[in-house]
């Protein structure tokens, strides 16, 4: 499939891998890199329209994403996993360290975090542009904006919430500078930014990468615009005004390619790695998880990082 810009084409392989007509460039104030140039609007939203759930469904995107749309028990795990595990550990570092329970998340998709927020008593709210995830989420009693952030932001005026919480959503904005600044007005002085994204350009990657002779399989074109790691995310958020207070990173997937288990493009065996992984965060004690994966995250280690940085009077 090939789209058009006013300057280049770009071909979007089923494999990320290959060369796509895009470089991969580092921010030079915030340290992050980003696809350059970044994709058009239109041709982002054709790739979500035309190529995005066909590759989610070969196991090209979004592995999290994938299992939760094959319903059944497969989604029910997977669910069970994320709240048990990623979504449970977010909810008490924020317990701790949150100055009040009003609560938004930016891309609540369908919501299951933001219902398992208001189980531990905060009082959230969500935007999610997307209408026929906006529309489950409403489903299942939860107040959630059909809107983007910068929508939200202007229609509802001064900063209101101690926690804003983004879930896998800053990788694929095409400014994520301006997007933390708009949840930054939503936030009041002191109020906690949680941001969840891959971490990526690591040293752990890289050594998977030469030991596999292989290109940078990270790289998910058009979709994937911005590649942060702890470092550029860190640097970030400090560069916006806010302070990092805590940080952890997750399992990192790369140690199974470090061992011979190659799962890229092999849904099999890479289904395998993540039934072990599931198996390996939930049989551990969520303290203990915890403070294995702040660890990991204190040197750059996990296959994605979460990020909690407070705003700055």
């Amino acid at each position: 499939m090939s789209m058009k810009n006013s300057d280049q084409d770009h071909d979007y392989p089923d494999n990320p891998t290959q060369s796509t007509g895009f470089r991969v460039v580092e921010d030079p104030t915030y340290g992050f890199r980003h696809l350059d140039p970044i994709p058009p609007e239109d041709e982002i939203n054709e790739f979500y329209e035309s190529r995005y759930y066909d590759l989610l469904r070969k196991g090209g995107r979004a592995p999290e994403l994938r299992r939760l749309m094959e319903g059944g028990a497969v989604a029910a795990r997977e669910l069970q996993w994320l709240r048990d595990a990623l979504y449970t550990d977010i909810i008490t570092i924020l317990e701790g360290i949150a100055p009040g329970r009003r609560l938004l998340e930016v891309g609540c998709g369908t919501g299951e975090f933001l219902a398992l927020s208001q189980e531990h008593g905060f009082r959230g709210v969500g935007t999610e542009p997307a209408l026929e995830a906006a529309n489950r989420a409403a489903s299942k009693g939860l107040t959630v904006h059909n809107l983007t952030l910068e929508k939200f932001v202007a229609h509802s005026g001064a900063a209101k919430f101690d926690v804003v919480v983004m879930i896998n959503v800053l990788e694929h904005v095409p400014n994520p500078i301006q997007t933390l600044q708009q949840c930054s007005q939503a936030l009041v002085p002191g109020g906690i930014l949680c941001v969840r994204v891959p971490n990526d350009f690591t040293d752990i990657q890289e050594a998977a990468k030469k030991k596999l002779g292989a290109d940078p399989w990270w790289i998910a074109v058009p979709d994937h615009i911005n590649y942060f790691n702890f470092a550029s995310l860190r640097r970030t958020l400090d560069l916006l005004g806010f302070d990092t207070v805590y940080a952890q990173g997750d399992f990192p997937m790369e140690m199974f390619l470090l061992m011979g288990e190659n799962y890229i493009g092999n849904q099999d065996v890479g289904s395998g790695c993540h039934a072990r992984r599931v198996q390996f965060d939930l049989g551990l004690q969520p303290e203990l998880r915890r403070k294995i994966y702040s660890a990991l995250g204190s040197v750059g280690v996990g296959r994605d990082c979460v990020v909690f940085g407070r705003k700055l009077p």
